[in-house]
C-alpha cells in the first residue's frame, strides 16, 4: 500500500518543528495528506479548589488554554505555509492524556511522525513519550531528532538488522519507503551477525533484490553492550535519510539487551529513526 496519509504530533515546539518540516517533506515526495494532531491536557483545578474558585478565574483559565491552542494551530499552518505544501493538509484537536490519544490516533494513519523530545516546560501530562507511541500505536513511528537540520533527501536509508521479529516488522513497515531509495544499508553489529544469518539459505539481501532494491551488507565492529551506540555513529558518519529498525520491548521494570539499544537510539539519535513493534 502506497503511503498517502501521514501524521505528525505538533505542539509548537522547536523540535515539533522539525518534525512537521520532515513530515511535509515526505508528503511532497509521495503526494500524500498531512494531518497535524495535537492533544492537549484539560483544564482542571483539584474539586477542592475549584469549589472556591470564582467563574470568572476559572473563565480566564479555559481563554488562556483556548489561546494557547490557536496559537498552536496558527504555527502549524504557517509552517506548512513556508515549506510550500500545496496538498492537504488538516488540523486536529483531542483533549486527554497525550499518549494514550495519540497512539490511538496514529492508527487511523500510514505512520506517525514526531520530534525526539518534549520542551523542558511541558507538563508531565503533555510530554510526547517515543517509547511508548512506539509500543502502543500499531503503526510506525519515525522519530525526529532534537536539533536536526531538515534537508533535501539523498534517497539513502539503512536498516539494523538482526533477524529478529522486531527487526523483521519494522523491515517491512518500512518497505514502502525503501523501494523509493537508491541506496540501502543492512547494518549489523559484531554479534548480531550469526543470529541475522542462523538460517542456512535465507538471506535478506535476496529478499530485498527480489522487491528492486539494490541493498549493501554492512557489518560492523562492536560488543553487545555497543549496540546502540555502534549503530548510531554509523549513522552519524554516513547520514542516511532515516534508520529502519525494530524497538525491542522489555518489561516496565526489567532492562535487557534490546531494550537498551531502543532506549539509546530514543535518546542518542542523530538522524530521523523509523521504529515499529
Amino acid at each position: 500500500m502506497a503511503i498517502k496519509d501521514l501524521a505528525v504530533a505538533y505542539n509548537g515546539s522547536t523540535n515539533a518543528k522539525a518534525a512537521l518540516s520532515f513530515a511535509i517533506q515526505m508528503c511532497k515526495k509521495y503526494d500524500a495528506a498531512l494531518s497535524g494532531l495535537h492533544v492537549r491536557a484539560p483544564v482542571a483545578l483539584e474539586p477542592h479548589v475549584q469549589r472556591w474558585t470564582p467563574k470568572s478565574v476559572l473563565d480566564s483559565l479555559r481563554e488562556a488554554a483556548n489561546e494557547s491552542l490557536r496559537n498552536i494551530e496558527k504555527s502549524f499552518r504557517d509552517v506548512v505555509a513556508e515549506e510550500g505544501f500545496q496538498g492537504e493538509a488538516e488540523w486536529i484537536v483531542e483533549e486527554g492524556p497525550t499518549n494514550d490519544h495519540l497512539a490511538r490516533l496514529a492508527r487511523y494513519y500510514d505512520l506517525l511522525i514526531i520530534g525526539q523530545f518534549s520542551e523542558p516546560s511541558e507538563s508531565q501530562r503533555t510530554t510526547v513519550r517515543a517509547e511508548d507511541l512506539v509500543h502502543r500505536a500499531g503503526k510506525p513511528v519515525i522519530i525526529v531528532p532534537h536539533g536536526y537540520k531538515v534537508r533535501p533527501f539523498e534517497e539513502y536509508a539503512a536498516v539494523a538488522w538482526d533477524g529478529s521479529r522486531a527487526a523483521a516488522l519494522a523491515l517491512q513497515d518500512a518497505m514502502q519507503i525503501l523501494e523509493t531509495k537508491k541506496r540501502l544499508d543492512v547494518v549489523s553489529v559484531g554479534a548480531e551477525k550469526s543470529r541475522a544469518e542462523a538460517l542456512p539459505g535465507r538471506d535478506i539481501m535476496r529478499h530485498l533484490k527480489r522487491h528492486g532494491i539494490d541493498a549493501r551488507r554492512v557489518t560492523l565492529t562492536g560488543s553487545r553492550d555497543s549496540i546502540g551506540s555502534t549503530i548510531m555513529n554509523y549513522c552519524t558518519e554516513n547520514k542516511p535519510d532515516v534508520l529502519v529498525m525494530g524497538a525491542y520491548g522489555h518489561a516496565r521494570l526489567r532492562e535487557d539487551l534490546f531494550g537498551g539499544v531502543t532506549r539509546h537510539t530514543l535518546k542518542n539519535m542523530t538522524v530521523p529513526v523509523l521504529m515499529a513493534h
